[in-house]
């Protein structure tokens, strides 16, 4: 693949718990994506991409860094996240894209509120609109009160259909409901930050501002998450009829909003004259559970609900047009990617993802023959997918759920893909020894991880007091103010 003369902006969309399936370019019927899909057709999509968890923390570290949970540390998700993996992802040696994308020349920015590890290497990141005078007096009196009366509303449904679920003792009802109120208390801000357009609006003001020299740029979109927010316009009231279908015709219509406000970005880009000049890519962290599995407007579990995600790759000088790629791709493999392109030197021995160029090219018809996939906040359980069969195991415990007060289906499942797409019938039980096989194959892969994680920590970690070796800068009391920044000295 030849590298442009001019080197091309980059941006990354995240579009949070989106489902491949939902959109057009991969089946979804009712042209729910119009934008999209027409950005699909001038594309390489990846029709068999994986998330490697399937909560944002970890799934998002995962994309920005090229490396499995296992391997940067954060195993956790929002407020059960440790100061222990905080100083892990820094004591492995983990750069996040953004760093690597200033070695190419870009200046990094990103719309997004989560910050934490995340906003490292970025020139400008955050979710702020200025707002002045009037606007800034009707967006705290009417605006933000009507997105928090939205969002709660949205979530009264959620908590109703969970209720029937709990145990009836008080002490299981009292610990699932701690973490249903926790994970609410979490993401209660989206209140105020779940709308494609605030987003939209913010990389545009960006994008104006940024093209003197090459940039990279990391959008986060939220409306496809939990309680799912969208104008009331974008739904069809049609097919409401209790809290179940409004939940269901809410993601149709969040899917809609996102994809709405992308045709504004597309086009802001081609009237800038910046379309072909820049590398689109389109995905999500994980996708999301509606009803399947009895698990309701959530994503925990690791059925392909909640796993398969869209991926989507456009850049005319030298991305394939309408090119359709069957084998198995990872969220590891995009860090790989733009650093193969750009001529970046991450240390690919030490990521776990491998570039797509090979595959994107032509060169190669296979990239992966397996994906691996975990899960941590509700339910504790590590994956295996061929394209025969899928694995689940509960490696630490016995696979309890939190928010369903249950097991589901065992601690161990697996499922004939072939027989069975849905995944709806466990044959563990009738297939012993290919589930011995597979469940041996599952442990070594998590044991080759940790012991992967635990030899870049020797070689990274600070040592008595002093800072080892930190690839991102030679500047040794440099490097000693980024940890006490960070709180880690």
């Amino acid at each position: 693949m030849e590298k442009k003369r001019k080197t091309p902006n980059v941006i990354l969309i995240v579009i949070d718990a989106l489902r491949a399936r939902n959109l057009g370019c991969y089946g979804m019927q009712g042209e729910p994506s119009p934008n999209i899909d027409k950005v699909a057709s001038e594309s390489t999509l990846f029709e068999k991409a994986f998330s490697c968890w399937n909560t944002t923390d970890q799934s998002l570290t995962s994309i920005l860094t090229g490396k499995y949970p296992r391997s940067h540390g954060i195993m956790n998700h929002g407020d059960k996240v440790t100061e222990e993996e905080r100083r892990l992802f820094l004591e492995t040696g983990t750069k996040l894209l953004a760093q690597y994308m200033k070695q190419s020349g870009h200046k990094t920015l990103a719309v997004d509120w989560m910050s934490r590890w995340f906003k490292e290497g970025f020139d400008d990141y955050g979710y702020e609109l200025e707002r002045r005078g009037l606007d800034r007096l009707k967006y705290h009196l009417v605006t933000l009160p009507g997105l928090y009366r939205d969002y709660l509303l949205g979530h009264l449904p959620i908590l109703k259909l969970y209720k029937p679920m709990r145990k009836s003792s008080p002490k299981e009802l009292i610990k699932g409901m701690k973490d249903v109120l926790s994970t609410f208390a979490f993401t209660f801000n989206l209140a105020k930050l779940q709308d494609a357009r605030f987003v939209t609006q913010i990389a545009n003001d960006l994008i104006d501002h940024s093209q003197e020299n090459p940039f990279f740029l990391f959008l986060h979109y939220w409306d496809t998450h939990t309680p799912y927010y969208c104008p009331k316009s974008y739904l069809d009231k049609s097919s409401i009829y209790d809290s179940k279908s409004l939940l269901m015709e809410k993601y149709r219509g969040s899917v809609k909003y996102v994809d709405f406000q992308l045709g504004k970005l597309f086009n802001h880009l081609k009237e800038n004259q910046l379309w072909d000049d820049t590398l689109l890519i389109i995905t999500s962290d994980h996708g999301d559970s509606l009803t399947e599995h009895d698990i309701y407007f959530d994503h925990h579990g690791l059925y392909d609900e909640t796993t398969h995600v869209p991926l989507i790759m456009h850049y005319p000088e030298s991305i394939p047009a309408g090119k359709r790629i069957e084998s198995f791709v990872q969220h590891v493999d995009l860090v790989p990617t733009l650093c193969d392109l750009f001529d970046i030197n991450c240390n690919i021995d030490e990521l776990d993802g491998n570039t797509l160029l090979p595959i994107i090219r032509g060169d190669k018809t296979a990239h992966r023959d397996e994906i691996f996939v975990e899960e941590s906040y509700v339910q504790k359980k590590s994956a295996i997918r061929t394209e025969d069969y899928k694995y689940i195991y509960a490696v630490d415990n016995d696979g309890w759920c939190n928010y369903c007060q249950k097991v589901h289906v065992g601690r161990e499942e697996l499922y004939d893909l072939n027989e069975d797409p849905a995944e709806l019938t466990d044959i563990a039980p009738q297939q012993k020894e290919l589930a011995e096989n597979m469940r041996s194959e599952l442990l070594a892969k998590v044991k080759t991880l940790d012991m992967k994680r635990q030899q870049l920590r020797q070689k990274y970690k600070p040592q008595n007091g002093e800072l080892s070796i930190e690839p991102d800068s030679d500047d040794e009391e440099l490097i000693k103010e980024r940890f006490k920044k960070l709180g880690y000295m």
